[in-house]
C-alpha cells in the first residue's frame, strides 16, 4: 500500500481480554511466509495503547491474522544535556517490563499463538512507519504519555496516518459517561 492509501478510523474498545510479552525476531517476515495477514500496533503504556493492543486483538483474532506489539525507546540527545543513566538503568528492559505488563493486561497468562512482542529502538513515529511496510493494518491510541493535553490526536498518531504504508486505526479513550454539565 502507499501512503496515499492510508486512512484512519475513530473508535474506543475497552473489552476486557489480558499475555505475557515474549520477543520475536520478525514476526512480520513469518506472516508473509506463511500468507496470514499481519497487523502492527504501537504500545507505550498508555491506557489508550492498552485499548489498542485490545482492539487489535480483537481484529486479529476475528481475521486470522498474526498481531505484532511493538514498544518503542528512545533516549534523547541533546549537545546541551549531560545524560547520566542510574548504574543498571537499561530503557530496553524498561520497554520490555512495559510491554510484558501492557501484554499480560490484555490476555492474562494465556497469551495466543499468533501474538508476538517486541521492543526497537528508534523514535515512535518513525519506528511503526517503517513497520507498517510488511502489515495490512497499523494500530495505535489517540493520545499517549506525550506532551500536550487536550489534543485530539498525538504527534506519533498523527504521523503514522500522514506516512504508513497501510491504513491506520486509531483508537480514542472511551468517552466520558458523565452528562456534559
Amino acid at each position: 500500500m502507499t501512503d496515499t492509501q492510508s486512512a484512519s478510523t475513530s473508535t474506543s474498545d475497552h473489552a476486557a481480554t489480558s499475555a505475557h510479552a515474549t520477543t520475536s525476531a520478525a514476526p512480520a517476515a513469518e506472516a508473509n511466509r506463511t500468507g496470514r495477514t499481519h497487523i502492527v500496533v504501537g504500545i507505550d503504556g498508555s491506557e489508550t495503547s492498552v485499548d489498542a493492543l485490545r482492539r487489535a486483538a480483537r481484529i486479529a483474532g476475528a481475521l486470522g491474522a498474526s498481531l505484532e506489539a511493538i514498544a518503542v525507546w528512545h533516549v534523547p540527545v541533546s549537545m546541551y544535556d549531560v545524560y547520566s543513566p542510574e548504574p543498571g538503568w537499561s530503557p530496553d528492559g524498561d520497554a520490555a517490563t512495559m510491554l510484558a505488563d501492557v501484554t499480560e493486561a490484555v490476555f492474562g497468562s494465556e497469551r495466543p499463538e499468533w501474538f508476538s512482542a517486541v521492543t526497537a529502538q528508534g523514535t515512535p513515529a518513525k519506528v511503526l512507519i517503517d513497520a507498517s511496510k510488511d502489515a495490512e493494518m497499523l494500530i495505535v491510541g489517540s493520545r499517549g504519555h506525550g506532551g500536550f493535553v487536550g489534543l485530539l490526536l498525538g504527534s506519533v498518531s498523527s504521523a503514522c496516518v500522514a506516512h504508513a504504508h497501510c491504513p491506520v486505526l486509531i483508537v480514542r479513550p472511551e468517552a466520558s459517561t458523565e452528562a456534559p454539565a
